[in-house]
């Protein structure tokens, strides 16, 4: 079945990274940057509208990772049609007892459920991705032969779950 997998996510706390990586999100600290849109119009808010470009970065380790850019041009009025698959992730805890490496205490391919999913101003355009080679990390390996869409929007949801579609240790 077609399914999300994401191999990254940057957050820039412990609860944030303690909670990802219970639930089988492969994250990992670092410093998160990205263009913010603000309610009153201003020259220095950037509008979500038409022909407006938002970008982010990340960096970790005082190296920055990546830089995304999207410039808007249209509206998505249903959200299902961007967001319509599930997302899988892998739950992997290893043993530190030397005799005990190859048999991790947790390997688990798992589906996480979700509710209250809420996707707000969701906007599509033209999109740009870098992502440059860095010592000691391996995001550039993942980068893409070509892009496609990019999307700006908000987004909510609720984890109330996980079904455990294979349990490698088991």
């Amino acid at each position: 079945m077609p399914i999300v997998y994401c191999p990254y996510i940057f957050v820039d706390n412990d609860a944030a990274f303690m909670r990802g990586h219970i639930q089988g999100f492969p994250k990992k600290l670092g410093q998160v940057f990205q263009t913010r849109s603000y309610a009153a119009p201003s020259p220095a808010a950037a509008p979500v509208a038409a022909g407006s470009r938002f970008g982010a970065s990340c960096s970790a380790h005082g190296e920055r990772l990546d830089d995304v850019r999207v410039t808007l041009r249209e509206t998505i009025g249903d959200p299902t049609t961007v967001f319509n698959r599930p997302t899988v992730m892998r739950r992997y805890f290893p043993r530190l007892d030397g005799k005990a490496y190859d048999t991790p205490a947790v390997d688990q391919l798992t589906l996480s459920l979700t509710d209250n999913l809420h996707v707000v101003d969701l906007w599509s355009g033209d999109a740009e991705v870098r992502l440059p080679e860095v010592p000691g990390e391996e995001m550039h390996t993942l980068a893409p032969l070509w892009v496609g869409r990019g999307f700006r929007f908000g987004m909510s949801y609720t984890v109330t779950d996980l079904r455990i579609l294979e349990d490698y240790g088991a």
